[in-house]
């Protein structure tokens, strides 16, 4: 291709490269289905980076005029785009955001979510972290190292050295886990949402079908309805998925990936047995099918009970590992990652770059600090103490209004506790009731995406509270459920 390169000029170079190529493609020269050279092939012969390459060809195929094929034939194609297909590629997507994101169940969830952030409610509702619990020991010894003149860094970068750094210490964190794998296995990312949807984004099309357990987070629901898929939902047993139910919805719907959260499940705080564990993937192994797991609540354990992750039993390397030291480390600094075969990190990898998204170099900086000077592991073990003690007193407190109509399962880990009404208590009233005495819950049905049948739930998280206020918020909910039931028919 005759593609000319002004080093001079104020446009980025991968701007004149692409626009190079769409020009090429409306004069007719590159006609519809013509394979454009690789992406090493054409750096080489441009005199450029492969990642700039990558950047050209990914605002081409977002404009319609290059499609990417990852199967025989492989690489990228062009294609002639009409000003009709165009608008409806654009626009159609759109149009579905505001369709999902604004349904009655994910609004309500994230505004509880939001209000959760503010001192104006007692907040059992959305997972905000304690600030009082955040890492401080030797923290401002780091940052003053960080800026020390002879450790200067580019701290607004991509920070090539800290991701690999990072990188290995995921390793030694995951080999305490029993989980052992290589750097090259694993692919930086702000959060387990962010995970997801890249997961999404390179391996499914519109029409998929992905299965997950239910309950299910909105958040979650919104990833996968957004992308166009169908999500299948499986219920839940005591022990993690029911896998009868599971098998009968692949044969019917063939998804593409089953995700599920086996450590602590969100909402339920459940954890899928080892029995289970097992069947799950001898289940996918049989049907061929992908699991993304996700461990998000990992470290907030409070037994001395450490079941084997998916991803380390699996032998046929069909399980994708999301984690995120969100909750753990936060300062606003999100770092999250995916662990899986080599292949799928390297397309993820070049998703990532072609969607400009990069992990703050001054945040992995500090959290590889932390690491490397056995910081984190102290404060993980504090933290777990410190949750311990709120999930006990906030059974303790719910013992005391059993009677009203309400019940839990006490997990053995986790942020959550997940409660069952009597079938008289109204989940939306409930809601109301409390919210007018400043305290907020999350309703179960909020996390049903096709509503359930039997008696209602609630979601508590106690991330956040103070333990007076455990005491007077679980008092207020009493009299919440009171008012819930005769404002009943």
């Amino acid at each position: 291709m005759n593609i000319k390169i002004n080093r001079n000029s104020e446009t980025p170079i991968y701007l004149q490269i692409k626009g190079a190529i769409k020009n090429l493609i409306v004069s007719r020269e590159l006609v519809s289905g013509y394979k454009l050279p690789a992406e090493r092939r054409l750096a080489e012969e441009l005199g450029v980076h492969r990642n700039t390459v990558v950047k050209a060809y990914g605002e081409l195929i977002a404009e319609g005029y290059l499609s990417v094929s990852r199967q025989k034939p492989k690489g990228y194609f062009v294609q002639t785009p009409e000003v009709t297909q165009t608008f409806v590629k654009r626009f159609f997507p759109l149009m579905k955001m505001m369709r999902y994101n604004f349904s009655d169940r994910e609004k309500m969830f994230l505004d509880v979510f939001s209000e959760s952030n503010t001192d104006d409610y007692i907040s059992f509702g959305g997972i905000i972290m304690d600030k009082k619990v955040n890492p401080v020991k030797g923290m401002d010894d780091i940052i003053s190292h960080m800026f020390q003149p002879e450790d200067i860094r580019d701290i607004g970068g991509v920070g090539i050295d800290e991701t690999e750094r990072m990188k290995r210490n995921i390793c030694r964190i995951l080999a305490d886990e029993n989980m052992y794998v290589s750097p090259k296995n694993i692919q930086i990312v702000s959060e387990t949402n962010q995970a997801l949807n890249y997961l999404m984004t390179l391996y499914l099309k519109e029409g998929d079908s992905v299965i997950a357990e239910e309950p299910i987070v909105p958040d979650n629901v919104s990833i996968f309805r957004n992308k166009g898929l169908n999500l299948v939902t499986v219920p839940m047993e005591q022990d993690g998925m029911d896998l009868k139910k599971l098998e009968q919805l692949i044969k019917k719907h063939h998804p593409k990936f089953i995700y599920t959260m086996p450590n602590y499940h969100n909402p339920t705080g459940r954890v899928m047995s080892l029995e289970k564990r097992v069947g799950l993937l001898e289940t996918a192994q049989r049907y061929d099918i992908p699991i993304i797991e996700e461990d998000s609540q990992r470290d907030f354990r409070y037994t001395d009970c450490k079941l084997p992750s998916l991803y380390s039993l699996d032998k046929y390397k069909s399980v994708v590992y999301i984690d995120s030291f969100t909750l753990t480390f936060p300062y606003g600094i999100k770092t999250g990652y995916i662990v899986g075969p080599n292949d799928l990190v390297e397309m993820l990898g070049r998703l990532i770059v072609v969607d400009e998204t990069f992990v703050s170099n001054m945040g992995q900086y500090m959290l590889n600090e932390y690491i490397e000077r056995g910081l984190f592991a102290e404060h993980i073990g504090k933290i777990s103490s410190h949750y311990r003690k709120k999930r006990d007193l906030l059974c303790s407190e719910l013992d005391k209004i059993r009677t009203k109509g309400i019940t839990y399962e006490k997990p053995d880990g986790g942020i959550l506790l997940w409660c069952t009404l009597d079938e008289d208590i109204n989940e939306r009233r409930l809601f109301s009731a409390a919210e007018n005495r400043r305290l907020l819950i999350m309703p179960g049905f909020l996390f049903y995406p096709y509503g359930y049948q039997g008696r209602g739930h609630l979601r508590l998280c106690f991330s956040k509270v103070s333990d007076d206020d455990i005491v007077r918020g679980v008092r207020l909910l009493g009299e919440a459920i009171d008012e819930s039931k005769k404002g009943g028919e």
